[in-house]
């Protein structure tokens, strides 16, 4: 990168300092052209040999070289054979100084690399003349050299592996995110290299696990498909898995990005193992998870379908309560998102409801996200984090929400590979009583709306789950009366912006939960969604909206003899 971005810098200087190389045996004539260059803008240098000119040029670079050709040792010709055998980042333009007339002449210097001749005696009007054709071909070529560092510069600025190939196949560039790929292969990939040689050496090397044992008809089915225009998946030595997008170039070259989708192929295999599985545990699954596969199989195709898939995790978006009813909202901001909502019954007095909000869009904020929400299932102690087995008696208990939201932020830090973080909102209710134990770990305050229209907003805050080792969370309690309704709910709401940049805020929340008071169950979601859209004037939101609504309507009869809540399970 430091080569290019010196071939960038030098590119793109002005030629405000021009120097000149004088190589001739006579010191009397090296002072002539060397008058006439200075008075030019030229800085100038002298060697009275090719074999000095040659030393000088290893360590400096010069715009200019004038060379005589008839020179002891050394001449102007061997000069200027050695001279273009170097290698350098920068063009010099050579004219050779001779009394030679001759064709021939002339073609064998040509032939070696120089630029132009010059018949000595040298006119200073023709010297001039020639020095300006030669600076308009150094402008040239400084252009075409600064279009080509910045086109390095903005492939190599690319998070994907990029290459070119010209219409001979042959390597004109590949970034160092293709290198790092293919490192099996890199040392192949010099400018030039034809596309074959490159397969065959990364063939040699293993870096292609598909070629091992059938490397000839591996080689002739590559260099025969159809380039350009294509799309492909390629597995590499190490298992990655990339994903290959090539076009044509009008010149008949071709360009290709290579996309790493090892996580997502390793996504796909783990969704169809897991299919698999709960199949065999759960037949009532069956319809969903074929719908599953036919997603995964469809994934690159159609995300539309993983949303179907993430909105069918909610199997029922109203519960009804034995006098209360819970209501649940979620729309993800792309095809798929990172909240979750949910319940679950505790005993028969009792639920549970959460909200998560997993940091991030896309497929793996939504598989982080179903895998919380996935600790919440059943009423089992050994399924849902929130329960606890009693040893003396064997009854199921539940965990304060303060150990709960302690309990996921460990498995979250000790046994998911994730580096993102989530947080959420989870509320034991008590149906009968109506008490309300509620832990907010870096998720919205839930909103609290008595029934006379008063409006509370719960909680400490707390950190996200995800972050901090031993993070500690506290458990908030509060108690609902007939008529008082809880909404938990994420960010997505308060955080919705209008066309002016405004977030829609608590006090906007606020304002709706007043406006639609009278408004109950899925239409006040339904109602409250219709005011976000008002607000942002956009047709799609930002980022995932989502809610879970609890409306007490007077306090449940439970059997008598039933076991009360417990603080702390034993």
């Amino acid at each position: 990168m430091q080569v290019q971005q010196n071939m960038m810098d030098t590119a793109c200087a002005p030629l405000l300092s021009k120097r000149a190389l004088i190589v001739d045996d006579s010191r009397a004539q090296r002072m002539i052209f060397a008058r006439h260059l200075q008075k030019w803008g030229y800085q100038t240098e002298e060697a009275e040999s090719g074999q000095e000119a040659l030393e000088r040029c290893g360590t400096a670079h010069f715009d200019l070289i004038l060379s005589d050709w008839i020179m002891p040792g050394m001449d102007g010709l061997e000069f200027c054979r050695a001279f273009r055998a170097q290698t350098r980042e920068q063009y010099s333009y050579f004219i050779l100084l001779t009394s030679k007339n001759d064709k021939d002449a002339v073609a064998v210097g040509l032939d070696v690399g120089a630029d132009d001749f010059l018949s000595k005696p040298v006119s200073p009007a023709e010297l001039r003349a020639r020095i300006n054709a030669g600076e308009r071909l150094l402008a040239m070529e400084r252009e075409l050299r600064t279009a080509r560092g910045q086109l390095v510069a903005a492939v190599e600025a690319l998070d994907d592996a990029f290459v070119y190939y010209d219409a001979e196949d042959r390597l004109v560039l590949a970034n160092d995110r293709f290198r790092e790929l293919y490192r099996l292969s890199a040392p192949a990939l010099a400018e030039g290299a034809r596309y074959e040689d490159i397969l065959r050496y990364g063939i040699a090397q293993g870096q292609y696990p598909a070629a091992i044992g059938r490397e000839e008809a591996w080689l002739r089915e590559r260099l025969s498909a159809p380039q350009g225009n294509t799309r492909t998946r390629q597995q590499l030595a190490d298992g990655r898995v990339l994903q290959i997008v090539e076009r044509s170039t009008p010149d008949g070259g071709r360009v290709s990005l290579r996309v790493d989708v090892t996580e997502l192929h390793a996504a796909r295999d783990a969704a169809r193992r897991a299919e698999a599985q709960a199949r065999r545990q759960n037949e009532e699954l069956r319809a969903a998870l074929d719908e599953l596969q036919k997603l995964y199989d469809a994934l690159d195709r159609d995300l539309l379908q993983a949303r179907r898939l993430q909105q069918s995790l909610i199997r029922k978006r109203h519960h009804d309560y034995s006098g209360s009813r819970l209501s649940l909202l979620l729309q993800s901001s792309g095809h798929v998102g990172g909240d979750m909502v949910g319940t679950f019954a505790i005993d028969e007095a009792r639920i549970g409801i959460y909200a998560i909000d997993v940091a991030g869009h896309g497929v793996a904020a939504a598989m982080l996200g179903a895998r919380i929400a996935g600790l919440f299932t059943g009423g089992d102690r050994n399924q849902n984090i929130a329960l606890s087995r009693d040893p003396a008696t064997g009854s199921i208990k539940a965990w304060p929400p303060h150990v709960v939201a302690s309990r996921i932020n460990e498995l979250m830090l000790d046994e998911f590979e994730t580096e993102t973080y989530l947080t959420i909102a989870y509320a034991d209710l008590d149906l009968s009583s109506g008490r309300v134990l509620l832990v907010q770990a870096g998720h919205p305050h839930p909103a609290l709306q008595r029934a006379d229209g008063r409006i509370e907003f719960l909680g400490d805050g707390g950190l996200p789950i995800g972050l901090i080792p031993q993070a500690e969370y506290a458990t908030v309690e509060t108690y609902l009366m007939p008529g008082d309704r809880l909404f938990l709910y994420s960010d997505g709401i308060t955080e919705c912006t209008n066309l002016a940049g405004e977030e829609y805020s608590e006090e906007g929340l606020e304002r709706a939960l007043r406006k639609l008071a009278r408004i109950q169950g899925a239409e006040f979601l339904d109602a409250l969604k219709w005011e976000l859209t008002t607000w942002s004037g956009k047709e799609e939101f930002e980022d995932d909206v989502s809610g879970a609504l609890l409306e007490y309507l007077h306090a449940a009869e439970i059997t008598a003899g039933r076991e009360g809540s417990e603080k702390e399970p034993v």
